[in-house]
């Protein structure tokens, strides 16, 4: 289920106001105490301000997920030219219309999605040491073979760990938005309490609580940040 995000506010600019809130509220505990808070109050403050600031922005999740994404691509591109290898081969070694060489079935591996191409290989490979006698004579060897089945097996690993990367991306970016959610609610019920105590009696003060009052935050890439849905994408 996506969360909403409860505060406009970029998420660096929540984090200072957590920061900002906290001394206040240090400053007028003696009157907190007096609605009911603990004097710990403060305290619990900075311990939320820090545990949201502390989560790492989308940011360097998607740049992790980004890498993943690169390293898949790059084991595709290795695993596709041994199997183009392979396929030239057996073309002059069983000859292109051969009963045999149809059994490779060598064709659309470039339409094919990671998954696929992971099935499509290990085929490949199978087959190719069924045939390997008639095969070596073109020189495609077990060594060659053992090479393509070990591709297959990386291009497989990192195609689950590009899954992983998008998983955690999207695990991090919803911890981070109901941890911002979160303190956006303990610091509106805290400023809600600041203005009561000091309005009509201290305007400078009451102005403290005034959430929205500071200016904007310089960090405008995050100043609309939601949680991204994303599914991972074998191609």
């Amino acid at each position: 289920m996506k969360q909403t995000k409860k505060f406009t506010m970029a998420y660096p600019e929540l984090g200072q106001r957590g920061d900002r809130v906290q001394v206040v509220v240090a400053r007028d505990v003696a009157e907190f105490v007096k609605f009911g808070y603990e004097e710990t109050i403060p305290t619990k403050v900075a311990e939320k301000t820090k545990q949201f600031k502390d989560i790492l922005p989308d940011m360097y999740w998607e740049g992790q997920k980004t890498l993943k994404t690169n390293a898949k691509d790059e084991c595709r591109s290795s695993l596709v030219g041994l199997l183009g290898e392979i396929a030239f081969k057996a073309k002059l070694a069983l000859g292109n219309g051969s009963k045999e060489y149809a059994t490779f079935r060598f064709s659309g591996v470039d339409r094919k999605t990671d998954n696929e191409l992971v099935a499509y290989s290990k085929h490949v490979c199978q087959t190719a040491n069924f045939f390997i006698d008639k095969l070596s004579t073109r020189n495609v060897t077990a060594e060659l073979i053992t090479q393509t089945t070990n591709a297959t097996i990386a291009l497989d690993d990192a195609i689950d760990a590009q899954a992983e990367a998008i998983s955690i991306r999207e695990q991090k970016s919803v911890e981070r938005l109901a941890m911002g959610n979160e303190l956006y609610d303990l610091i509106v019920e805290l400023c809600d309490v600041g203005k009561r105590i000091w309005e009509h009696k201290n305007e400078a003060f009451y102005n403290d609580y005034v959430l929205y009052a500071s200016s904007k935050s310089t960090t405008q890439a995050e100043e609309n940040e939601e949680v991204v849905e994303e599914t991972t994408n074998e191609e």
